[in-house]
C-alpha cells in the first residue's frame, strides 16, 4: 500500500504564465532570473513549475502600501476658470 502523499502535477509556462496573467516570456524571463524555481525536462525549454513554487513566489512578492504621510491637498487649477 502506497502511503506517499499525493503530489499536484507540475506545470507548464503556459500555466503558470495563465495564473500571474502574463505572457509566457515574462516566466522564462523568471526562471532565467533565478526568481522562480523550476523543473528541468528537456533539452531546450522543457520547465516544469512546481505550484508550491509558484504559490511561494506570489506570497514573496505580495507588496503592501503603508503611508503615515498626510496627503498633500492637491493644487488648484488657476488656468481654468468656472
Amino acid at each position: 500500500m502506497n502511503t506517499a502523499p499525493a503530489q499536484q502535477a507540475l506545470m507548464t509556462v503556459k500555466q503558470a504564465a495563465a495564473i500571474l496573467l502574463c505572457s509566457e516570456q515574462n516566466v522564462y524571463a523568471l526562471i532565467k532570473r533565478g526568481e522562480l524555481p523550476y523543473v528541468p525536462t528537456g533539452t531546450s525549454k522543457g520547465y516544469r513549475i512546481d505550484p508550491s513554487d509558484l504559490t511561494n513566489f506570489i506570497r514573496g512578492r505580495k507588496v503592501q502600501h503603508e503611508s503615515n504621510e498626510p496627503k498633500a491637498p492637491r493644487p488648484r487649477l488657476k488656468h481654468i476658470k468656472l
